[in-house]
């Protein structure tokens, strides 16, 4: 059985929801004492963009510190067999499969977490509202994740 080592979350542009996402990783992870490093990048990176400031708020308002970093681009030597990559949606995750011929270990945050109709709706240029919602919804999306990674020893 494999042990991933890495995870990668993967958004549209590496702003919003993957750097939430990663960071909410990186607390459970830190909390449970386990070495898995956690990264984010997107699919779209025209330029090194610094994390929305309204994704690093709700981080901040559940307690957790988004790590000041920007976005990053996912490239070919992102993927391997100990590296699992985490994205939004099936569109992501079939752009992926076309368009890097190195990419394996691929799943939809729903196929991974067996949540089949769930797709991670972007809150970019939208209110605070919208991004706490998303947060909220990355938070027990990513419990799954853990949990799974947990039970089955991945």
């Amino acid at each position: 059985m494999i042990n991933f080592r890495k995870i990668i979350f993967v958004c549209q542009g590496n702003t919003c929801r993957s750097p939430m996402a990663a960071t909410i990783m990186n607390a459970k992870l830190l909390e449970a004492k386990l070495d898995i490093l956690v990264e984010s990048r997107g699919m779209v990176v025209l330029f090194s963009e610094p994390y929305n400031p309204k994704a690093i708020a709700c981080a901040a308002k559940h307690d957790m510190i988004m790590p000041n970093n920007s976005a990053s681009q996912i490239k070919n030597s992102d993927f391997d067999r100990y590296t699992l990559v985490l994205v939004m949606d099936s569109e992501m995750k079939n752009k992926i499969y076309d368009n890097y011929e190195d990419s394996i270990n691929v799943y939809t945050l729903g196929e991974f977490t067996g949540i089949s109709d769930l797709e991670v709706k972007d809150p970019y240029g939208k209110g605070t509202e919208e991004y706490n919602h998303v947060f909220e919804q990355l938070e027990e999306v990513v419990e799954k994740v853990y949990e799974r990674l947990i039970k089955e020893d991945l």
